[in-house]
């Protein structure tokens, strides 16, 4: 399993729901979790490595491995408050972008264990959220740039 790099059109496809979390599921939780921490991210969506389905793999603790699963996330609300983020991205290593999101995000999804969740997410773990689930639909961050800049940056990335 690998992390796909821009302009993998693989990254651009939208992930159906996961229906069933079986062995096999949770066998690839566990290479999304350790490959996460390999490429030093905080997070990492299916479609990033390929799959097309609806979840990703996220750990924010400062100290100890804490990584967790999200499953068929569901943004219910957005604050209209905003946050401008710094945002880097596995799939196109060295790229920083200012990315502008809502502060706060009501949010509900399954955990691995098949127990749902509901919860107010606010600042990097709302940001991270955003970003994730943006990913299950194909978007990346430079589709949030300016055209002329996306244009430049894309240019720049397909001549490496």
């Amino acid at each position: 399993m690998k992390v796909l790099r821009f302009p993998d059109p693989r990254l651009r496809v939208k992930a159906r729901e996961l229906k069933i979390i079986d062995k096999e599921t949770r066998k690839i939780f566990g290479q999304m979790k350790e490959l996460m921490y390999e490429e030093d991210g905080i997070g990492l969506a299916a479609t990033q490595v390929g799959i097309d389905l609806r979840f990703f793999v996220f750990d924010l603790s400062k100290e100890e491995r804490k990584p967790q699963v999200v499953i068929n996330p569901i943004i219910i609300s957005k604050s209209d408050e905003k946050i401008v983020f710094g945002e880097g991205c596995l799939s196109i290593p060295g790229l920083r972008v200012p990315v502008e999101r809502s502060k706060k995000i009501f949010v509900k999804w399954i955990d691995e264990k098949g127990n749902e969740i509901q919860k107010e997410l606010s600042e990097l773990e709302s940001v991270l959220f955003q970003h994730e689930i943006d990913h299950l639909e194909g978007k990346l961050i430079i589709d949030k740039l300016p055209e002329e800049e996306r244009k430049r940056i894309i240019k720049e990335i397909i001549e490496l």
